[in-house]
């Protein structure tokens, strides 16, 4: 009677280790899980890791390879994660790898830096001509010449691929502040922009102009149509040759200087562009025409500049007509006149809201 009782309490005892063996298999991790645990010892031969519950981990040499001075800087107490290569290798560890481990978690970290539009702190380690090569948290990424910023753009005549390369050859070793802006982890795809951070900043500036409000900033770039104005680090506005000053400008450049310092009207801020104004900010000429001229007044104005359409026309007080190309016969307008001479004229039509005065040539110009 009692052999069949400890037969019993054997099978028993069997069938509970059993359970208890299942359920701990039950919690162990599977390949290529991410783990982590506390640094035992570290040879030449191996690091040792305790995953305590999981059991003892080990990550052989042939890890740090390519980043040999990693291996030298663990010590026993440090905290590691690593990717779960083999359950149990033919030494009975838990086989790591710190590597992959990394990787993974690197593509995370740029999923989330991607998903909450983080600002990272990347150094360029190469240079193609497309652009730089950087790197985020041990992944390769590539900042293309499109998504660099005005400030470290290469200003190169012609788009010389030989001297783009040769211009951004200073940035390599330089940390860049970018944000992510593309990747794919299969592709090992992983695309950055410098860009991105002005253009977000230049939206939240530009959220803050209204029409009509009056702002100061600094010319940095005159051309023939007119002048580039720095308002912030991150905000331009241009101010167009027509809205310098009420008086005609032939060449923006004798108004304005790189450098100057000017305050202007906001006019408008469609599709993300600040167009400004400083004849805005004077007294509108226009305003008082009724006071200067009238329909059929005989005036003398000089021929600014000539279209295919007529002819733009100076009158003194700031105001500019214009002799419409019918208004010359049979001549084209190149032929009729000539820029920068006087002529005597004749106001046919005034409309002082829309800033219009047609005129129409009175006789032959004098010499």
């Amino acid at each position: 009677m009692s052999r069949i009782n400890i037969v019993e309490l054997n099978s028993s005892e069997v069938k509970s280790m059993k359970d208890l063996l299942l359920k701990e298999e039950f919690f162990l991790p599977k390949p290529e899980n991410i783990v982590t645990g506390t640094v035992i010892a570290v040879s030449k031969a191996n690091v040792i890791v305790d995953l305590g519950s999981i059991g003892i981990g080990i990550v052989y040499p042939g890890e740090f390879y390519d980043n040999p001075d990693r291996m030298k800087t663990l010590r026993p107490g440090d905290t590691v994660s690593a990717m779960l290569i083999e359950l149990e290798n033919e030494e009975g560890y838990r086989e790591l790898s710190l590597k992959s481990a990394q990787t993974t978690t690197a593509w995370q970290d740029i999923k989330e830096h991607k998903d909450n539009s983080v600002v990272l702190s990347v150094p360029v380690i190469n240079i193609n001509k497309g652009g730089l090569i950087v790197e985020v948290n041990g992944i390769q990424g590539f900042l293309p010449l499109s998504q660099l910023s005005g400030e470290h753009y290469p200003k190169v005549d012609g788009g010389d691929t030989t001297k783009i390369v040769q211009a951004l050859q200073k940035f390599k070793g330089q940390s860049f502040s970018v944000k992510i802006l593309d990747f794919n982890e299969q592709e090992n795809k992983l695309i950055v922009s410098e860009r991105a951070i002005a253009e977000e900043a230049s939206k939240e500036e530009l959220s803050k102009l209204t029409v009509g409000q009056i702002i100061e900033g600094t010319i940095t770039e005159v051309t023939d149509f007119g002048a580039f104005v720095k308002l912030s680090d991150t905000l331009d506005g241009l101010i167009h040759s027509s809205e310098i000053d009420w008086k005609f400008i032939e060449n923006p450049r004798d108004m304005l200087h790189p450098g100057d310092t000017v305050s202007a009207k906001v006019i408008s801020l469609d599709g993300g562009r600040v167009s400004l104004s400083l004849k805005a900010l004077k007294d509108d000429p226009w305003l008082t025409i009724d006071t200067l001229y009238q329909v059929g007044q005989k005036v003398r104005g000089k021929v600014s500049k000539i279209r295919n359409s007529g002819a733009f026309v100076e009158l003194s007080g700031d105001i500019v007509g214009f002799i419409p190309a019918t208004e010359l016969g049979t001549q084209a307008p190149q032929e009729a006149l000539v820029a920068g001479q006087e002529y005597d004229m004749a106001i046919i039509y005034i409309d002082a809201k829309d800033h219009k005065l047609a005129l129409t040539l009175d006789k032959a110009p004098v010499s």
